[in-house]
């Protein structure tokens, strides 16, 4: 077991090092952290909305046995326009909002101008979006008679952005747009193309105008391509969705299946997974959990947008968070219980006393620092085996049905069952399918806790047979 950890540690290591260093993933990184706040705001009116202000058929309290009058419950629902209008403009913009973030965050990593870099991020964004709205006038339709003048109000379209661009579905493309143009921003300014003003000339007013001529090379070259694909009727948004967001998508299953693995294999040689993993996270699993909330909050709920032909992502971010990071990377609140329940090591006990706090809210440092479980021979098999198992039994309950698709993004610090619950609108099921999952993961770890014992033992009495090698 030392040999093959040996040479793990040797080979694997470094390469995830590597790209858990690299400057665009951590631009990536940082941008969605900054937009994190808007997030979780607009999470938190989602889930006002769809549990605590919605009491008809099939909801959460429905299915508690809660019944209101039909009055009554159209008389509460009427508040959830205040959240409507919050989400709008939160999660609402985040592909608005993306190439911003990260713009800024490449115009950081190369010495310029954040806010001007970000600025022109955003308005790229803008640029590359249509500005006309297909008006549907088929209500115009009589008795299956289409009139002259109403046909052609069919193809009418009018001056505006749908607000559909700014939503979770265009992410991918929000964030290329901010890579490109963070770049080549900096790559011309670096280079003195710029206006330069005099030294007298307050530095506010220098900074606009050392703006424009990067500016107009960026707006040139994105609104060219703009006009080119709208005469081939298309678009920026449309391109990037049919060839890059659809097949990630359609590859939700083996990028939940690489993250959920090697998440935990790293941590266990002293790599941060999620990080060295960030490439899958955010810009993937984290796009995959947007798009779902933009259709639950389209139809209303999971059963209409099945209806309607609308497939729901399986491995989003919040699905992982819910089921298989039970108090952290390797479900170690699992071995917390488990410790409790069969240790007989008091270095041990004593970790978990510390670990379980944290480990409620989905933090493990002190466990795999304390105990430690990174490059212990003793955890290794059970905390690089429980994540996938965790992910089969989960894959299960999801194909039979037992649980609903992640259709809301609450905190990932959210406690083992409470998580799944908010993150599937009021799901009972899921919060069961999270404590099970719990349970599972406690006897994962139950027989190495024991083995644990033995060799704490081995251990004392090695030390007592030999005093002079322990002095």
């Amino acid at each position: 077991m030392n040999k093959l950890i040996a040479v793990l540690e040797e080979k694997v290591v470094p390469v995830a090092m590597k790209i858990g260093n690299n400057a665009y993933l951590n631009a990536i990184k940082n941008a969605f952290l900054r937009l994190m706040p808007l997030s979780l705001i607009g999470a938190m009116f989602i889930l006002i909305n769809n549990v605590f202000l919605n009491f008809g058929e099939g909801t959460f309290f429905y299915q508690m046995g809660i019944r209101l009058s039909e009055d009554t419950v159209k008389s509460i629902a009427q508040f959830q326009s205040i959240g409507n209008a919050a989400i709008n403009g939160t999660i609402g913009i985040m592909s608005l909002m993306i190439p911003y973030m990260l713009a800024s965050e490449i115009g950081k990593k190369n010495n310029v101008d954040e806010g001007a870099t970000g600025l022109m991020g955003i308005v790229s964004f803008i640029t590359l979006t249509p500005a006309a709205i297909g008006i549907d006038y088929t209500s115009l339709i009589k008795d299956g008679v289409i009139t002259i003048d109403v046909a052609s109000k069919l193809t009418q379209s009018v001056g505006g952005f749908s607000t559909s661009f700014f939503g979770g579905q265009n992410v991918i493309s929000g964030m290329l747009i901010g890579l490109f143009v963070g770049e080549l921003y900096s790559f011309i300014v670096k280079r003195g193309w710029v206006i330069k003003m005099p030294a007298n000339v307050p530095p506010a007013v220098s900074r606009s105008f050392s703006s424009l001529i990067p500016g107009f090379i960026i707006l040139t070259i994105l609104g060219s391509l703009s006009t080119i694909l709208s005469r081939n009727g298309m678009n920026f948004h449309d391109l990037i969705i049919k060839f890059i967001a659809t097949p990630l998508t359609n590859a939700g299953g083996l990028v939940g299946a690489v993250y959920v693995f090697f998440s935990a294999f790293l941590w266990f040689f002293g790599v941060h997974g999620a990080l060295a993993l960030s490439a899958l996270d955010s810009p993937v699993m984290g796009v995959m959990a947007l798009q779902n909330v933009d259709l639950f909050q389209k139809y209303g709920s999971v059963d209409a947008a099945v209806k309607a032909g609308e497939h729901f992502n399986m491995w989003a971010k919040p699905m992982i968070d819910s089921y298989i990071f039970l108090g952290g990377t390797g479900a170690t609140l699992g071995l917390v219980i488990a410790i409790f329940l069969a240790s007989k090591r008091a270095d041990w006990r004593q970790v978990a006393k510390f670990g379980l706090p944290s480990g409620i809210f989905q933090i493990n440092e002190p466990i795999l620092f304390g105990l430690p479980i990174i490059l212990n021979p003793v955890l290794f098999i059970p905390y690089i085996i429980v994540q996938p198992i965790l992910a089969i039994v989960t894959t299960i309950a999801y194909t039979i049905g037992f649980i609903p698709p992640i259709t809301n993004m609450a905190p990932w610090t959210m406690p083992v069952g409470l998580g799944a619950f908010f993150n599937t609108n009021g799901s009972i099921n899921a919060m069961i399918l999270a404590l099970v999952n719990l349970a599972i993961a406690t006897l994962i770890y139950f027989p190495f806790v024991v083995v644990g014992n033995k060799v704490a033992e081995k251990e004392r009495q090695e030390a007592l047979d030999n005093p002079e090698v322990t002095a």
